[in-house]
């Protein structure tokens, strides 16, 4: 299976690369069209393909465990911060995402710098700093060129499609009985965590991840033990779903005892 995943990825890399090669070479070569044409299919081709790999999700694994009448009440994932993360460990990755995407960026702002001084000019702005700004914009006969330098992100395209999809398929899930943490493409894991059996749920976060909103926490279970979940996206949301339906739980066994003892 790993095989496989290693050929879809690369797959998708040399499809990319054949159609920016067809783009250039029938968009008169080396010509400002050309590097327009394959640098708009970059970009596109490597959004999309973030897109599906984004939609790797494990969602048919986990409806196969759910228990008849069993459903999905809260759904979330680990932080982006976790992926970021995992791309800057990977060195391989860093580098061939990294540089790309870095580029991609930098062509990013001077496509925006460039439009909003066109905007300007149209408009009718006359103003001394206002034709400073615009003196590079003036200088390179054909601004639009630079929507070449995005074919570079065809390069990043196997690398981040592997750090994505296995991203997106971390995945904390509450229903109305269980935690469900599912993770991994082809060879994956999967366990889940009786909200009948937990006590409270305790959260920690630093300032930081308050603004970026994840964190840990850690659920403290009836048996003296804990469960960590790590990088929790919306960590407040899920804890309080969670005890919520825990204390949901434990109020209908309660009655149910009363009613056992009464009968």
């Amino acid at each position: 299976m790993r095989k496989l995943w290693k050929w879809v990825r690369w797959g998708a890399f040399v499809f990319a690369l054949a159609v920016d090669a067809f783009l250039f070479y029938t968009s008169d070569p080396f010509s400002v069209r050309s590097f327009v044409a394959t640098g708009l299919a970059s970009l596109i081709m490597f959004l999309v393909f973030l897109k599906l790999a984004n939609l790797i999700r494990g969602g048919s694994r986990i409806r196969g465990i759910l228990e008849e009448g069993e459903t999905k009440v809260h759904e979330t994932c680990v932080h982006w911060i976790r992926l970021l993360g995992g791309i800057r460990k990977d060195r391989t990755a860093y580098r061939w995402i990294g540089i790309p995407v870095l580029i991609a960026a930098l062509a990013t702002l001077y496509l925006a710098l460039w439009g909003a001084w066109l905007l300007g000019v149209k408009l009718g702005v006359d103003a001394p700093w206002f034709h400073a700004f615009g003196t590079p914009f003036r200088l390179m006969p054909h601004n639009s060129i630079v929507i070449g330098f995005y074919i570079p992100l065809i390069f990043a395209i196997p690398f981040a499609i592997s750090h994505m999809a296995e991203w997106s398929t971390h995945r904390y899930i509450i229903t109305p009985l269980r935690i469900i943490i599912h993770h991994g493409i082809f060879d994956y894991h999967m366990h889940g965590i009786l909200l009948s059996r937990v006590v409270d749920a305790q959260q920690d976060y630093t300032f930081v991840q308050q603004i970026l909103n994840y964190g840990d926490i850690v659920f403290r279970e009836t048996s003296g033990e804990a469960e960590t979940l790590e990088c929790v996206w919306g960590p407040k949301k899920f804890a309080k779903l969670a005890v919520r339906y825990s204390h949901a739980l434990e109020g209908a066994s309660e009655r149910g005892k009363e009613d056992i003892e009464a009968g």
